[in-house]
């Protein structure tokens, strides 16, 4: 979430092993009986899906828990609600300002409603060995301001990822490349004679699925970000302005991406990529249940993300988080009980599994950096990352601006377009 916070360079692997003691299975402090809440009760989920297909759906993941959950605790229903990455975010908008907030959001950022008082804090909600079994450096990302001025947890990390460069080995053979590109030049001649073959030499997905992170890789590779090295928001630095700069002038004009980044999503031109249609993408461990659909087969590779003068050496990484609102007080304690259940090491591994993301609890951590070799690379690249603002109150209006304008700074004037992603960054709550 702190894009510019740079996390711990001890290992994330031996970092879980000291502490991976402790386990998520207990009930919350506020039931420890398996009949749970004495009323029955109906909370809210509102959650996004992150498969690609019907049978990757994340309702069939989140209702499998819920039926275990209530065959536990059968005077709680859970109402699941879900949405895509393109609408969560007006969703749950709508709700709040309509004061039916669901008890339970999984997604992006949680500063803004913290600090309107709007969330329990986490060792408010869950047990203390479901908050201890968090790994340290990512629930530090959970932190933030609340309404009474007090740092506290309020974001409950959920799932993780990093970011790497994915390549068309064929693409590459056949266009005469012998090796991946490090630098925005490299990436540039490739792609030209990527495009020489018939093929889209780089995928640019500028539009509202996930803009933030793609104009982020960028930022990144031009000693850029959101924000300063001081905390300040920088959004329409130089070096940003001259990064869109250098994609509108080297990538979009020459006609080396696909038409109009800004209408592009990321799951579709993702799919692209996973049916040979384009030679180089940014990717997330989510890319590979999509490769194994695709019709690319083993024809492909990751490396680290070119920068302008060189590899990326702190990429992004992505932490997605539950947040519990406390609208309903008499869903307290069912709220945590569904928490301390679903946060178990058997359906983090679940979704890592089915997701191909990371953990964010220590014990899952633990058995899946052994289990799945494909996603050793991405958890190596954690402690090294560079994440969002997210514990910024002003991260979420400035996430969704960027979503919605950004596509605009590789077709018109590129300042004008961060400008106003900028104004809404530093605009007063």
């Amino acid at each position: 979430m702190k894009r510019l916070a740079t996390l711990a360079a001890t290992g994330l692997v031996a970092a879980v092993a000291l502490t991976a003691c402790s386990s998520s299975k207990s009930s919350s402090s506020g039931s420890t009986n398996s009949g749970g809440s004495s009323k029955p009760v109906t909370i809210t989920l509102l959650a996004p899906n992150y498969g690609s297909t019907p049978t990757d759906d994340t309702k069939l993941y989140w209702q499998g828990i819920i039926n275990a959950f209530q065959a536990k605790y059968p005077n709680v229903k859970v109402d699941l609600q879900m949405a895509t990455w393109d609408n969560l975010a007006t969703k749950l908008t709508t709700a709040v300002q309509n004061n039916d907030a669901p008890d339970l959001f999984e997604g992006g950022g949680y500063a803004d409603v913290a600090a309107q008082g709007l969330l329990y804090k986490a060792s408010d909600i869950v047990s203390p060995q479901t908050v201890s079994n968090l790994i340290p450096h990512v629930a530090q990302l959970g932190q933030t301001k609340g309404q009474d001025g007090a740092q506290a947890q309020y974001g409950i990390p959920f799932t993780t990822s990093t970011r790497a460069l994915f390549y068309n080995t064929a693409l590459f053979q056949q266009a005469g490349i012998t090796s991946p590109p490090q630098t925005w030049a490299d990436v540039a001649a490739d792609a030209a004679k990527i495009k020489g073959i018939g093929k889209t030499g780089f995928g640019l997905p500028l539009g509202s699925e996930e803009a933030q992170a793609e104009t982020y890789l960028w930022f990144l590779g031009n000693g850029g970000g959101y924000k300063d090295a001081s905390g300040a928001w920088a959004i329409n630095s130089p070096q940003n302005v001259q990064t869109f700069q250098w994609l509108t002038d080297n990538l979009v004009k020459p006609g080396l991406t696909e038409s109009d980044p800004a209408t592009k999503s990321r799951t579709d031109l993702w799919k692209d990529f996973a049916a040979g249609n384009t030679g180089m993408i940014n990717g997330s461990p989510s890319l590979l249940p999509i490769l194994k659909e695709g019709t690319i087969g083993t024809n492909w590779k990751a490396t680290a993300i070119p920068g302008k003068s060189g590899p990326v050496t702190s990429p992004l990484g992505v932490a997605d988080f539950i947040e519990a609102f406390n609208t309903h007080p008499d869903h307290k304690t069912a709220i945590g009980e569904f928490l301390d259940f679903a946060l178990q090491k058997q359906y983090q591994e679940q979704f890592d599994n089915e997701y191909d993301l990371l953990p964010a609890t220590q014990d899952a951590a633990t058995d899946l950096s052994t289990q799945n070799p494909a996603l050793k690379p991405f958890i190596d690249a954690l402690p090294s990352a560079a994440w969002y603002p997210s514990s910024d109150p002003n991260w979420d209006p400035a996430s969704q601006k960027v979503k919605d304008i950004v596509g605009k700074a590789v077709t018109s004037d590129p300042k004008g377009v961060l400008d106003q992603i900028q104004a809404v960054a530093t605009a007063k709550n």
